[in-house]
């Protein structure tokens, strides 16, 4: 025989596995006037030392100097809350840690909350500019 609080244990929702993140990037909604796209672009040199140092790839030359835009998936849970941060095409473990970690330090709570009890993803790009000239 189950005890009352055993069987309101039991009863509570027990926690769901986490949505499985999406292959296709057009079906994940974008996170309109996201402050990260405006911020990213002050850690451009942190990147491009991070970049350079692990020779990695995936810039691109515009206007003299070099551009690397990454696609980020986020898990978000309904209040907002940063559950996973994905840089899908990042080519650079190195540039993929710093960003995750500096969204989390410094974006955590820039994210819309959905009310849902169902984390969502959504996506955002974050762009970095440097110039090789010395």
């Amino acid at each position: 025989m189950m005890t009352p609080l055993l069987s309101l244990t039991l009863a509570a929702a027990a926690p769901q596995a986490l949505p499985t993140m999406p292959q296709n990037l057009s079906e994940v909604p974008v996170i309109e006037g996201w402050q990260g796209r405006k911020v990213s672009p002050k850690w451009s040199e942190n990147v491009h030392t991070l970049y350079r140092k692990a020779s990695c790839s995936g810039a691109v030359n515009y206007e003299g100097s070099q551009l690397l835009e990454l696609d980020v998936l986020f898990l978000l849970d309904g209040q907002g809350r940063p559950l996973k941060i994905a840089p899908v095409n990042v080519r650079c473990p190195e540039v993929e840690t710093f960003v995750s970690k500096r969204i989390l330090g410094t974006l955590k709570g820039s994210f819309p909350k959905s009310g849902t009890d169902e984390p969502v993803w959504m996506r955002s790009q974050v762009r970095f500019l440097w110039s090789d000239a010395s």
